[in-house]
């Protein structure tokens, strides 16, 4: 059944209305097919067979890394790794990405004021490229892990939401408005607030709350200044803070309970 769902395949390139000729595939398996992916994870499975550092594998994003007690000795460990990976993706006929703008990144996360000199990472004949931040599954992780990238990004792209709320105000009831920003507006600040959010940080508090507080401006039509608590409650929404608190209660909840990936369990400290 696998070898018949596999073979005879082919496929061609669509651009402008111009079609290529039909190439037949030799590997790979069918893009947004139900097998496609549980294919594609026995596959690499093994990728991490051997490596002695942490590795995360999510679809086709692998990542693994090491907490740094002395630089040269996590160096030498991660460039063994990424040599055993090399020989695997030779092994299987996996190429990673040859595009310049993709290569292998490197984030060191630390908040110390002397930073100590780490030793260069190579992979695939290339020096790893050093980055103070990376995007992993829609999170901006930053070197110092202030997640300020993060919220600058979020606000960026929520603040056009907010923009078009203003223009559809006039067209659309109060009740439908409320409906889009919980829809699509206020799921980009939801998304990962239990990583980012800093109960402490009134700072950083008040800057999402003001995101809530525009958006609720911009499908009443009222005036800035205007009762926070008023607004809210006219429109039924709760604070950010709160919803917050709640997620995090939750979270903790599983945790707790064994409902969750047990490194969250090992993470918490036992009484």
């Amino acid at each position: 059944m696998i070898k018949d769902f596999l073979k005879n395949r082919s496929q061609r390139v669509v651009l402008n209305g111009q079609c290529s000729t039909w190439e037949n595939i030799q590997a790979g398996v069918p893009q947004g097919s139900i097998l496609g992916p549980l294919l594609f994870l026995l596959y690499i499975n093994d990728i991490t067979d051997g490596l002695e550092s942490d590795v995360k594998l999510f679809a086709d994003d692998t990542s693994i890394f090491s907490v740094v007690f002395d630089v040269n000795q996590s160096a030498r460990v991660i460039n063994s790794d990424l040599s055993k990976i090399e020989k695997w993706a030779f092994q299987w006929n996996m190429s990673f990405n040859p595009d310049p703008s993709k290569q292998a990144q490197e984030v060191i996360f630390s908040k110390k004021i002397k930073q100590p000199t780490h030793p260069d990472l190579i992979f695939n004949q290339a020096e790893v490229q050093r980055v103070s931040s990376q995007k992993h599954l829609g999170v901006i992780l930053d070197s110092k892990l202030n997640f300020n990238e993060h919220l600058k990004a979020t606000i960026d792209k929520v603040t056009k939401g907010i923009n078009m709320l203003r223009k559809l105000r006039y067209y659309i009831p109060r009740h439908s408005m409320v409906t889009i920003y919980k829809s699509f507006i206020r799921p980009h600040i939801d998304y990962a607030d239990v990583i980012y959010d800093q109960p402490n940080n009134n700072a950083l508090v008040n800057k999402l709350e003001s995101i809530q507080y525009n958006s609720a401006l911009a499908i009443t039509g009222a005036i800035r200044g205007t009762s926070r608590d008023k607004l809210y409650k006219e429109l039924g929404l709760e604070y950010l803070s709160s919803r917050s608190r709640f997620k995090r209660l939750s979270l903790f909840h599983k945790i707790i309970h064994t409902k969750s990936p047990y490194y969250l369990y090992n993470a918490i400290p036992k009484p």
